[in-house]
């Protein structure tokens, strides 16, 4: 016998949402991880800058043992920000023909909301896909995060959410990449030294425009250069999708990748992912951040039969309507935050 059911009530497009593929984000990808997801409003996390371990002591014999501190880290609490894009239909929206809907044999209404409805939870998942980005990408860059949230009025003119995570590991060189006499094999390993000494392990490195062809262009950096990507004096770039480029490995054997994409961002101006002349250093096994997410409450029903929804979830959609107007709408709720494994676990290098 078949079951009715109405495939946008929350549960199901809930379950719809869990078995999506991911949104490809390079930026979260190389060097952010998932975190946990709280049943709270905030999330306690272990805040960690650097770490020295020292040298054990030498004891008389006899002695028994010394005690030694525990250092490098201490508890810390941080809020999340609520994402949540909607997208409404209307009477408008399902009268008429899609587009690429077949002239003949065309849909009716219902058909059509429910191929909008569809269409829309995948669109306002990767709208939320690319604020998570757009986070982990401020935490790297500039080690804090000045968030101006939207009210029904529009977007707030100074930030309210604030987080400053004290990053320092910032590398510039005393001679730019893109001018004579410039040192580049030597600031990279500057730049790798100083990620040891916070204790990553970097193996990748992603550059902004420019900042490769200015390597190429360097005779002693080549000189240098691991030849696996190397054929017949030529680099075989290698393009990964979204504007990434793999250019192959320096003489340290950690990974060079191109970051030439670009995103809208909330002025709706477009910007660069990884600005011209920046690079970010880090681990793709010691990930530099980690992204947690925090309970997501929501109220249904009406009058006296309305009631609070926990959602321990990391993103949850929503069905909404108005009969006065003639809309149905989708929203998509998510409440992110993100925060450094290891203040010092990255380095951020302005090269040109």
């Amino acid at each position: 016998m078949s079951v009715l059911f109405d495939m946008f009530k929350t549960t199901v497009m809930l379950k719809a949402v869990e078995l999506m593929p991911r949104v490809y984000t390079f930026l979260s990808d190389t060097f952010g991880e998932e975190g946990d997801t709280f049943a709270d409003d905030t999330a306690t996390y272990d805040y960690r800058k650097g770490a020295s371990t020292g040298l054990a002591p030498i004891v008389v014999p006899g002695t028994g043992g010394i005690p030694t501190s525990r250092e490098g880290y201490e508890m810390r609490q941080i809020k999340f920000c609520e994402m949540a894009p909607e997208r409404i239909v209307t009477l408008e929206d399902i009268s008429v023909r899609m587009f690429g809907e077949k002239v003949l044999g065309a849909m009716t209404p219902e058909q059509r909301a429910k191929k909008i409805m569809a269409r829309d939870l995948t669109y306002l998942r990767q709208l939320n896909q690319n604020r998570r980005n757009w986070l982990v990408r401020e935490v790297l860059l500039k080690g804090k995060t000045a968030i101006r949230r939207y009210t029904r009025e529009g977007r707030e003119k100074e930030p309210t959410l604030f987080a400053d995570f004290g990053f320092t590991n910032n590398y510039i060189p005393a001679i730019k990449w893109n001018q004579a006499g410039a040192k580049i094999d030597y600031d990279m390993e500057a730049a790798f030294d100083l990620a040891y000494e916070g204790l990553c392990n970097p193996d990748v490195m992603v550059m902004g425009r420019g900042v490769f062809e200015c390597m190429m262009e360097n005779s002693k950096f080549t000189q240098k250069l691991d030849m696996r990507n190397v054929d017949l004096g030529e680099i075989n770039s290698k393009y990964k999708g979204q504007g990434i480029r793999f250019r192959g490995y320096n003489s340290d054997g950690v990974a060079m990748y191109s970051d030439h994409g670009k995103f809208i961002n909330d002025d709706r101006q477009i910007e660069k992912e990884v600005p011209d002349g920046w690079i970010i250093l880090g681990s793709t096994k010691d990930k530099a951040v980690k992204v947690h997410h925090g309970i997501i409450n929501k109220v249904k029903g009406q009058g006296e039969n309305s009631e609070w929804h926990s959602y321990v979830k990391k993103e949850v959609p929503f069905r909404f309507g108005s009969e006065d107007n003639d809309v149905v709408g989708t929203r998509m709720v998510s409440r992110p935050t993100v925060v450094p494994n290891n203040v010092d676990g990255w380095v951020v290098m302005k090269v040109l």
